[in-house]
């Protein structure tokens, strides 16, 4: 029914935002388990709740649907087309991501929440479910190592229902369920995302040894390794040549990035959360962006002096606002260098090197805050990262 979609409210922060709880009876510990309901007959929604929140790459909206006739919270995430051909014959791909995101979020909100159900408006007018599939299963086996222990699913009329039971905590040791951790290492030439049980382990470890010593935290690599060394040499540069060779390329300790053609800044700013967390949970490192890596020739990129005045504001902003969290008695801050280093033509500087030096961190770096949600009051929240790591390494048995 038109009247059930829910509303579209954007710019909302998950951390703030906040509304009268009416008659909606949410669990006082999110851990806490409840009777998973049975599909039974469904009572049209007429009045949702609207909730808004806001996730990394696009905004999405999930309600609070109070009219339903279910004893537990339910979800109200919109139209969503179901049936894997029907999704996979979708033109509109990141209308398909939007949509396995919001379904991925709404079921991670109720298993962190006491389980409820999730209930989605079909779009597709021909669907039927037990002929057509659901074709999300990737999205669940991305959320669930067993999704049949956790969720059943069931059409009414219009509607789709997905029932959640509540996560147990007990099984893996993770306390809740998470998308994406958001923390990254360095491994080779790339920064790779941990998944939730590495996460923990790395966290874990760092708490037993309260952060890194200062011992083990050098202020440059070690000597005999000659690539690092190399990479030292260059970001100490007052000047390069264009198109003059380099001697490096990706590694653990270097990512390399080629100047963006279009939309440099916005550009820049989108690598750099997950390259800084991935240098400061590991050895450090350098990110250099002007670089053609193929030909191994420096390149840069054109800006003006306000230009770089701009970027290097916003690069400042950006880093500045990474979550961390500390186990040690010093919290420092992340420490980096930011440079432009002039690449020269004959007589002239035609462009420019952004070269950047992240340290060792002394506990942990995340690119954002975990992708994990759950129910408070009458909102949708999105953990913080101290609330998901306080829980995550929460040893008491669920």
């Amino acid at each position: 029914m038109p009247g059930n979609s829910p509303v579209l409210v954007e710019d909302v922060d998950p951390q703030t935002f906040t509304e009268p709880s009416g008659q909606l009876q949410c669990p006082g510990d999110i851990l806490q388990g409840r009777q998973h309901a049975k599909p039974g007959p469904l009572k049209e929604s007429k009045k949702p709740r609207h909730l808004g929140n806001r996730a990394s790459a696009c905004k999405m909206s999930i309600s609070l649907d109070q009219e339903t006739d279910y004893a537990e919270l339910v979800l109200s995430v919109g139209e969503i087309t179901l049936g894997e051909m029907n999704r996979k014959l979708m033109k509109d791909t990141q209308l398909r991501k939007r949509q396995a995101k919001i379904i991925s979020q709404a079921v991670c909100t109720l298993l962190n929440s006491g389980g409820g159900v999730v209930k989605a408006h079909i779009k597709n007018s021909n669907y039927i479910f037990t002929r057509d599939g659901i074709g999300l299963e990737n999205s669940f086996c991305d959320i669930l190592p067993l999704p049949q222990k956790y969720l059943d699913y069931m059409q009414n009329k219009d509607y789709f229902l997905i029932f959640v039971k509540p996560w147990n905590p007990d099984i893996s040791g993770l306390r809740v369920i998470t998308l994406k951790t958001n923390f990254y290492l360095r491994s080779l030439s790339s920064s790779h995302e941990l998944k939730a049980p590495d996460a923990v382990k790395f966290l874990k470890e760092r708490k037993d040894t309260k952060g890194r010593s200062r011992q083990s935290r050098p202020g440059s690599f070690d000597s005999d390794e000659l690539q690092p060394e190399s990479l030292v040499m260059f970001f100490n540069m007052e000047k390069l040549i264009y198109e003059e060779t380099f001697c490096f390329t990706k590694s653990k300790h270097a990512e390399v990035k080629m100047s963006p053609k279009e939309k440099i800044k916005e550009k820049i700013l989108e690598i750099l959360p997950q390259t800084v967390s991935a240098f400061a949970n590991t050895e450090g490192g350098y990110l250099f962006i002007g670089l053609d890596l193929e030909k191994e020739q420096i390149i840069g990129f054109e800006a003006d002096e306000s230009d770089l005045v701009e970027l290097k504001s916003e690069i400042e902003k950006c880093i500045g606002q990474l979550p961390v969290t500390h186990f040690c008695e010093e919290q420092e801050k992340i420490k980096y260098t930011c440079k432009f280093i002039p690449v020269h033509r004959p007589a002239t500087v035609c462009s420019y090197v952004c070269a950047l030096r992240v340290e060792r961190f002394c506990c942990a770096v995340f690119a954002a805050e975990p992708d994990s949600w759950h129910v408070e009051g009458s909102c949708v929240k999105r953990f913080t990262t101290e609330e998901w790591v306080k829980l995550q390494m929460d040893t008491t048995p669920g």
